[in-house]
């Protein structure tokens, strides 16, 4: 059995999570229902669940809060909410779970047959670059869950210098001259990372702008020289618009 707890405050939203647990799964026992985050702390501790639904937004605290106080609790978290782009695209980037409410039974069905297919890939790992991003100021220094064979990898934005399409999967030419290879395809990367300032700049080649040593001009698009000698093809469509990136960014200065 999955031993498994509800964190809501919605109780229409409590209602419809149980009817549609009790109805679809019943390898799920349902130990406890929280109202607020520390009644939720003490039943998370008490109980130590395999599975915890948590609500993000519980004023005057948020599903975070919780996180912080039950780190030695090793369930899966699927977040839900009703709002709060910020918070999806944060557990997101964590490689972690969410349901959006209302509740669709689809989704909630394809929410448990990914916590039983992904219960051996460290959640506690995932938690952990969570809150260290909920903490952190600068974007560049986050962590991101990358997606690989066995698991998930996590490294910091500022490690990644470039992204690369290779068949469905996207290489990750990282600092130091590492890479890992990531079961994702680069359209699926650029989404993740597209407010970290990076830029498709070829449909092969995803760039962290940070890391730009060079742009040459000439060819079809130019070439952009980065960290660690890597260099990628600027497709001649792109070039206007990175180069225009580029010079909002104050990385360039147009004549």
């Amino acid at each position: 059995m999955i031993r498994t707890i509800i964190v809501e405050n919605e109780q229409p939203q409590i209602d419809r999570l149980k009817g549609l647990l009790v109805k679809h799964f019943t390898e799920i026992e349902l130990v406890a229902v929280c109202n607020n985050i520390p009644e939720g702390i003490e039943q998370v501790n008490l109980l130590n669940p395999d599975l915890i639904f948590l609500d993000i937004e519980l004023p005057p605290y948020n599903g975070f809060d919780l996180l912080e106080q039950v780190k030695d609790c090793n369930a899966e978290v699927i977040f839900t909410t009703s709002y709060s782009q910020y918070a999806k695209k944060a557990i997101k980037f964590c490689a972690l779970d969410y349901l959006e409410k209302p509740y669709l039974v689809e989704e909630l069905i394809e929410a448990i047959n990914r916590y039983k297919n992904l219960m051996a890939t460290g959640s506690k790992k995932k938690i952990d670059a969570l809150l260290h991003n909920v903490r952190q100021t600068d974007n560049a220094m986050q962590k991101v869950g990358i997606p690989v064979i066995g698991g998930f990898e996590f490294i910091t934005v500022s490690e990644i210098i470039m992204c690369q399409a290779t068949d469905n999967c996207t290489d990750f030419h990282l600092t130091n001259k590492r890479k890992i290879t990531a079961t994702k395809t680069l359209k699926w990367v650029e989404t993740l990372m597209m407010e970290h300032n990076f830029f498709r700049v070829h449909d092969s080649y995803l760039i962290n702008l940070n890391h730009i040593k060079k742009y040459n001009r000439g060819g079809e698009g130019g070439v952009v020289e980065l960290t660690d000698r890597i260099e990628a093809d600027v497709a001649r469509r792109r070039k206007e618009a990175f180069l225009k990136k580029l010079s909002d960014l104050g990385i360039i200065f147009n004549k």
